[in-house]
């Protein structure tokens, strides 16, 4: 009997149960665009910087950022949940210590999204709206995966000063893949190395994605084809929103992706 109960002991510990969610606060932008995409909205009290999507999470009160969470701020709204991207953000301790649940939310993969899905579905008490909306992201992810592939080679600017990159253990480098193309920096096995121009000349990439995130995209363009030269290679810029959060739009982002993938070469 000693030894059940310490077996049942050690379960509640790694699988604490949650009980229905009725005040949540999502303190990662993507886990709120996930609770608004399979019905919850009504139930977040609460968000973070960034939590912009849909339109109705701008009226949220916003308790923190990614890097750290005012938790005085936070309790001021009674959560029962906080949905968070690791328990290492500043005050997420603290908010458990205070008996707010804390469920944790930092897919990697696709296959990891769609289980944090289900997971909050169940926590929400919407566990069909989630199996639905995972149905429909499923169906659309294996159209892209059946969709003939360009091999096209790719160089994703994350950033320009300094340069980074998406490294082969990173999203977007899988999303790359999934979407039919080839990382020219998958062998680096870092998650967004730092590179050069000499190496992205060394890889010849064909097509060079932009994130439209605080910068001039002509600027880029003129930039590397000063280096690449004039129509060697083309340009996709793409909102951000769309491939950095892991979140039911990232499908919206991997169809874009694929579609620069599939254009012709520039003809100017």
């Amino acid at each position: 009997m000693k030894a059940l109960l310490a077996l049942l002991l050690l379960a509640s510990t790694l699988f604490p149960v949650v009980s229905t969610a009725q005040r949540i606060v999502a303190l990662t932008p993507h886990a709120c665009e996930m609770l608004y995409a399979i019905g919850a909205g009504p139930q977040l009290v609460g968000g973070v910087s960034y939590c912009d999507y849909p339109a109705e999470a701008n009226e949220l009160p916003h308790i923190g950022s990614y890097e750290r969470i005012n938790v005085e701020a936070a309790l001021r709204l009674k959560p029962d949940v906080a949905v968070v991207m690791s328990r290492n953000v500043a005050g997420v301790a603290m908010l458990e210590k205070m008996g707010v649940s804390v469920v944790v939310s930092n897919p990697i993969s696709f296959e990891t999204m769609f289980d944090d899905i289900l997971k909050l579905g169940e926590i929400t008490g919407q566990p069909t709206e989630a199996e639905m909306l995972v149905g429909q992201l499923r169906e659309r992810l294996q159209a892209i995966r059946n969709r003939p592939r360009s091999e096209t080679a790719v160089f994703y600017e994350v950033w320009h000063d300094p340069m980074i990159t998406a490294g082969g253990p990173s999203f977007i480098s899988d999303l790359i893949h999934q979407a039919g193309g080839r990382n020219i920096f998958a062998e680096l096995k870092v998650e967004t190395p730092h590179v050069n121009v000499e190496s992205v000349i060394r890889a010849k990439p064909e097509l060079i994605v932009i994130p439209l995130e605080r910068r001039d995209i002509t600027d880029r363009r003129n930039f590397w084809e000063k280096w690449l030269g004039r129509g060697n290679v083309r340009f996709a810029a793409i909102d951000p929103d769309l491939l950095h959060r892991p979140g039911p739009r990232l499908l919206d982002g991997l169809e874009l992706l694929q579609q620069a993938l599939q254009e012709k070469p520039d003809a100017r």
